[in-house]
């Protein structure tokens, strides 16, 4: 954790503000001018002549207002609290990603079109329910000071290893139902495959526009009416795999991943060049993942088995969660051909 996340964050509890810290162990790493706005030279925790910052390990943040203590461990404030919306552990513990393949971002421009990178430069920006932190990542290259949060630990663990020496993320575990962030204070946030595994996904949803500046901007990815023998599939699998042990349904997902290297993937790959085939093949399940490396398969797979779906939305009630919210510039488009799902954008008056 860097000095410069105390100025977004918030006591969760009673939304406090700022944190008293105290610190029980640092490190450095490197800085450099390019990764600082103009004026910021002098910040605490920051040594420009040195070229090095102070990244903070461990250490207690106090709300000054209700005295709540939560620890820094491991570089990652952990701002959680009784009775918060902790999601099932997902095999992101594992995952990694090539920097250099561009399939991520390409996959990431899809979800999030219309905005673009330079949607991204010089904004802050939230991750809501980072993950493993791919598209933090990428939101951070574009130019974005981005905070990752995500409710999980071994996701902010997995998106802290995954970002190591991208200057321009900040992780946090929170949770969107209780956001441990100053209200008003993004300029864009973008939440994608998490409110439809919320119990109250529209109270989440609310929650992410309160942290958002006037004129800032909203982009969220849901499911919308899933359909389909993969559908029917997987709902026959999760009675089973539900109660499985974490090493069990890992197991699993390798054998149920390479099922779809094999019968999806391969076959995607080699018939969509073929005119009279290509309708045929795009309705094989998640054919879209044929680029992506085996092991992030796995943890996706793994992810469908472990954790509930609780909502599923129309495009048009989606639009409707914006309208209702007094958002302007509402888009609202659909992403995937056979299992529906939709983006929604809109800007907060």
């Amino acid at each position: 954790m860097k000095h410069e996340l105390l100025k977004w964050l918030a006591c969760p509890a009673c939304a406090g503000a700022p944190f008293e810290i105290e610190v029980t162990r640092t490190t450095e790493v490197d800085a450099w001018h390019a990764h600082v706005a103009p004026g910021e030279v002098e910040r605490e925790g920051l040594d420009l002549s040195k070229r090095k910052a102070v990244e903070i390990l461990d250490g207690v943040l106090t709300c000054p207002a209700c005295k709540a203590n939560y620890p820094i461990a491991g570089g990652i404030p952990r701002l959680m609290v009784d009775g918060a919306d902790v999601r099932p552990a997902s095999a992101h513990t594992w995952t990694t990603f090539d920097r250099a393949e561009p399939v991520w971002e390409r996959n990431f421009l899809s979800l999030i079109d219309p905005l673009t990178p330079g949607d991204f430069l010089g904004k802050l920006v939230l991750d809501a329910g980072c993950g493993y932190g791919r598209h933090a990542w990428l939101a951070a290259r574009w130019g974005a000071e981005v905070v990752a949060m995500d409710s999980a630990a071994e996701a902010v663990d997995a998106c802290r290893r995954n970002t190591m020496g991208q200057s321009g993320v900040h992780v946090v575990q929170g949770d969107i139902h209780r956001p441990p962030l100053r209200q008003s204070s993004f300029d864009l946030a973008y939440c994608l495959g998490v409110l439809h595994h919320m119990e109250r996904a529209r109270h989440g949803f609310r929650q992410l526009g309160g942290l958002l500046q006037t004129g800032g901007r909203l982009a969220v990815w849901m499911y919308g009416p899933r359909q389909g023998f993969a559908t029917a599939v997987n709902r026959g699998l999760r009675v089973v795999t539900t109660r499985l042990e974490a090493d069990q349904l890992h197991q699993l997902s390798r054998v149920v991943a390479g099922g779809l290297r094999l019968f999806s993937h391969t076959p995607y790959r080699a018939l969509r060049p073929v005119p009279v085939l290509r309708d045929v093949v795009t309705h094989l399940p998640v054919h879209d993942h044929h680029k992506w490396p085996f092991p992030v398969v796995v943890a996706d797979v793994y992810d469908r088995l472990r954790i509930p779906v609780t909502i599923l939305v129309t495009g048009e009630e989606l639009e409707r969660w914006f309208f209702e919210e007094r958002y302007a510039d509402i888009e609202v488009s659909r992403r995937v051909r056979n299992n529906e799902s939709f983006l929604g954008t809109g800007v907060r008056r």
